[in-house]
């Protein structure tokens, strides 16, 4: 059955991708295409069969742009998030991805930003670009893990996240996922119907101090509400 779901998704996704290409022209503000993303995620975890219960969505302020930091357990985390934050989010992802046919196109047409982690430079270009979109309105999710978490713990948060928010001036909003391990493990194809709860705290005013970091990621681990 889980093969099934997944075809389906593919060809859905698919289907998706090639809208998001056929309106980029038109689509000035991503409006449409974040229109298209909502649709399309959450048909997923339907399909998936996956509730998703949201607390602290009344900390969102949707006039203007954030940037939102969370922990990373799974795949699953940005269909939840795309489909269950009330903003217009966008990811930051591999720019190894661009060079795959009509996904790689349609992320670039919705205003995803590539990043190339291995070169310095460009990944710098990459984050300024990033927040001049959040400085238009658009929201962005960074997981500073930097990876996917093996053991379902909250790994250590990377300073590169400070870059965009110091370009930004944005507010922080930290982004609590529990569930989504258990849901889809890292290397599986696999995905188990189930609940997943995502806590949105209160925003944080970035400000240049050592302790930030650590600041945010207490939050993270302390909002984690176990299914």
């Amino acid at each position: 059955m889980w093969l099934l779901k997944n075809s389906v998704v593919i060809m859905y996704s698919l289907l998706i991708a090639i809208l998001s290409i056929l309106i980029f022209p038109v689509d000035y503000k991503h409006k449409v295409s974040n229109l298209l993303m909502k649709v399309w995620t959450n048909i997923v975890l339907f399909i998936y069969g996956i509730k998703v219960n949201v607390y602290g969505a009344e900390n969102i302020e949707p006039s203007k742009g954030k940037i939102y930091i969370a922990n990373h357990s799974s795949y699953l985390d940005i269909f939840v998030q795309l489909a269950k934050l009330p903003d217009n989010v966008r990811m930051i992802y591999k720019k190894e991805i661009n060079k795959v046919p009509i996904l790689g196109w349609a992320m670039l047409a919705a205003g995803f930003i590539p990043i190339d982690r291995e070169n310095i430079r460009s990944a710098m270009k990459s984050l300024s670009k990033a927040a001049e979109k959040v400085k238009k309105g658009l929201s962005v999710v960074i997981y500073p893990e930097g990876t996917r978490t093996k053991d379902g713990k909250v790994s250590e948060f990377k300073r590169g996240m400070f870059f965009l928010a110091d370009k930004s001036q944005a507010d922080i909003m930290p982004v609590s996922m529990s569930g989504t391990f258990e849901l889809m493990r890292i290397g599986k194809m696999k995905v188990r119907p189930g609940t997943v709860n995502m806590v949105i705290g209160k925003p944080v005013k970035y400000r240049k101090d050592k302790e930030l970091l650590n600041e945010i990621r207490n939050t993270v681990i302390e909002n984690l509400k176990p299914v």
